[in-house]
C-alpha cells in the first residue's frame, strides 16, 4: 500500500511539472521518450485507482450472510417409571387352613361356608373381644361372615377396624340354653387285620360347636399309649367307615374310632384302658376345649 502512494505522489509532481513547463514555453517541446514515460506513467495511475476502487467497493459492501447450520435438537429420553408394587392397606387375613365361616363372632352360631386354606380376605370389623373378625366372602348367601382369628396370620393392624357390638347378619338360629359340654360312652372294639381301634359314641349336651378331636388311650395292663387326633368325626366298622361328620352341633352324636392314627397293633381285649376324650370349638385341636376321662375294658 506504501508503494501505491508514492506512485501516485510521483505522478502528481510530473503532472503539475508540465503544467509549469506548458504556461512558460510559447511552443512546447515534448520529448518522444518522456512522452512515452508520462504515458506509462498515466496507465500505472489508472489501474492503480482502480484497484483502489475495487478495494474500496470490496471493504464497504455489506459482508454476505454466512450459512450456519442450524442447532440439531437434543431429543432427551425419558424413562419409563417402573412399576411399584403398592402394600394393600386394611387389615388382610391370610389362612393356613381351613376355617368355618359363620352368622356370629362365637362357635354356636351356625356355620355358612368353609374358608379354603390358601384364601386372603380383608377384614371389615372385629368383635368386641378381638377373638373373631367380620369378612366379606361370596361363597354364603349375603356374602359376609365371621372367622377365628386362630387359623390365619394377619398383615395390618387389628386396632384400627371397627367393633361391631351388634350382630351385623342375621340372629342365630341356635339360642345358647347351656354351657358347652359333651358326653361320651364306649361303643366297641373294632379290628382291621392286626389294626385294633375302641369305638366311642359323643354326643354334643351344650351350646358350642365342636369341629375336632383328640383321643389319648393308656392301656395300663401292656403300658402301651396311643393318641389319635383329627378334624372329623369317623366312626369304623372293621376296615370300613361307617360314619363321618365334620363337627357335632348341639344336640347332636356322632362315633368316632381312635383309627388312622391311634390304633393299637394287637388286640386290647380284656385289658385295662384309661382313656381321654377332648373336643375343640376349631380345626386342628384349637379354641374352646372339653375333655372327659372314662376307664374301658374291651
Amino acid at each position: 500500500m506504501k508503494k501505491t502512494w508514492t506512485i501516485i505522489t510521483i505522478s502528481i509532481i510530473l503532472a503539475l511539472a508540465l503544467s509549469a513547463c506548458g504556461a512558460n514555453a510559447s511552443t512546447p517541446t515534448m520529448d518522444p521518450a518522456a512522452a512515452s514515460t508520462i504515458e506509462a506513467l498515466n496507465l500505472q495511475v489508472t489501474q492503480i485507482a482502480s484497484t483502489l476502487n475495487a478495494i474500496i467497493v470490496e471493504k464497504s459492501a455489506t459482508p454476505k450472510p454466512t450459512n450456519t447450520p442450524a442447532a440439531t435438537a437434543t431429543v432427551t429420553l425419558t424413562p419409563e417409571p417402573t412399576a411399584t408394587a403398592t402394600p394393600l392397606s386394611g387389615v388382610w387375613l391370610n389362612f393356613d387352613s381351613a376355617t368355618n365361616c359363620r352368622v356370629g363372632p362365637a362357635t354356636y352360631y351356625p356355620r355358612v361356608a368353609t374358608v379354603d386354606a390358601g384364601v386372603q380376605l380383608q377384614a371389615l370389623g372385629r368383635s368386641e373381644d378381638g377373638e373373631f373378625y367380620y369378612v366379606r366372602y361370596f361363597d354364603t348367601s349375603n356374602h359376609y361372615c365371621w372367622v377365628w382369628k386362630g387359623t390365619s396370620y394377619q398383615t395390618g393392624n387389628p386396632k384400627i377396624l371397627p367393633v361391631f357390638t351388634a350382630q351385623p347378619t342375621q340372629a342365630p338360629s341356635i339360642t345358647p340354653t347351656s354351657a358347652a359340654s359333651f358326653k361320651v360312652s364306649y361303643n366297641s372294639l373294632q379290628n382291621c387285620s392286626t389294626s385294633f381301634a375302641p369305638t366311642f359314641l359323643l354326643t354334643n349336651t351344650g351350646n358350642m360347636t365342636w369341629q375336632s378331636i383328640k383321643i389319648v388311650i393308656v392301656d395300663n395292663t401292656q403300658g402301651v399309649t396311643v393318641t389319635h387326633t383329627s378334624n372329623l368325626f369317623t366312626g369304623y366298622s372293621g376296615c370300613t367307615i361307617a360314619q363321618q361328620q365334620e363337627d357335632l352341633t348341639l344336640g347332636e352324636p356322632g362315633l368316632v374310632s381312635s383309627y388312622l392314627p391311634g390304633e393299637f397293633t394287637y388286640d386290647p381285649t380284656g385289658h385295662s384302658l384309661m382313656v381321654t376324650v377332648s373336643v375343640y370349638s376349631e380345626k386342628g385341636q384349637t379354641g374352646t376345649m372339653q375333655s372327659r376321662v372314662i376307664p374301658v375294658t374291651p
